[in-house]
């Protein structure tokens, strides 16, 4: 379990997070959203150890953070680009001082929810997809045993048949993980949240469990004042 406790943090004069509070735990899987420029991203930086807060502190309950978490980086820059999809997974799982006899059995477990990797192992990791590129970060992830997945817009440039895929595997992965995910997916964060934290002016300004894509709209557009509520992203 992660716990946020009281973080409060500022770039120069702008206060981005301001005493934010919440737990993260397996089989409840939790979405941050709200505009660009909310903190969203600063929330994960902490988590992950990348930014220090001014105030509060984040603790791993029964996990640890250099061992457990994987960081799912918003864009495509997650893993190597002059790699191999394989090279990539096992140096990924070398870091994390999984042996090749280790990595090579936790590929055979996991290739059967990735048949995409069989695919596309020999290729460099440049020449794939950006949906391709998601999903084969998510795989290394899972190969080096991560325990605690953060995710930054996971479905951004993904198209229909990659968010439907993604969107099954969280649902699976939930299950055993501790997940946190921003996104600005309607449908995605209604299909995979158990909790939603809306941001705003970094305070969590409410907190919702388990909404319909229109009941998120809905709340969503209230409280940042937003009118298309026919757009499936906001």
């Amino acid at each position: 379990m992660i716990e946020v406790k009281n973080i409060t943090k500022s770039f120069g004069e702008r206060k981005v997070l301001d005493n934010i509070s919440f737990c993260a735990d397996k089989d409840n899987l939790t979405t941050i959203v709200g505009p660009n420029g909310m903190g969203k991203t600063t929330i994960l930086n902490i988590i992950c150890g990348l930014l220090l807060p001014d105030q509060g502190e984040v603790n791993f309950v029964d996990c640890d953070l250099k061992r457990d978490l994987f960081a799912v980086l918003s864009g495509d820059k997650n893993l190597y680009h002059k790699n191999t999809v394989e090279e990539n997974i096992y140096f990924v799982a070398a870091l994390r001082n999984i042996g090749k006899k280790q990595t090579r059995e936790n590929i055979e477990t996991m290739q059967k929810s990735f048949p995409l990797y069989s695919e596309v192992k020999h290729k460099l990791f440049e020449q794939l997809s950006f949906g391709q590129k998601r999903l084969m970060t998510i795989f290394a992830a899972l190969v080096s045993e991560a325990q605690i997945l953060t995710l930054d817009e996971p479905t951004e440039g993904l198209d229909l048949a990659h968010r439907k895929e993604l969107t099954q595997l969280m649902l699976s992965l939930k299950k055993t993980k501790t997940i946190i995910v921003i996104s600005h997916d309607s449908k995605f964060v209604s299909d995979i949240s158990d909790r939603i934290l809306f941001l705003n002016d970094g305070k969590i300004v409410q907190e919702k469990q388990r909404l319909t894509e229109e009941q998120f709209l809905e709340i969503y557009n209230k409280i940042y004042e937003q009118e298309d509520k026919n757009e499936n992203h906001i």
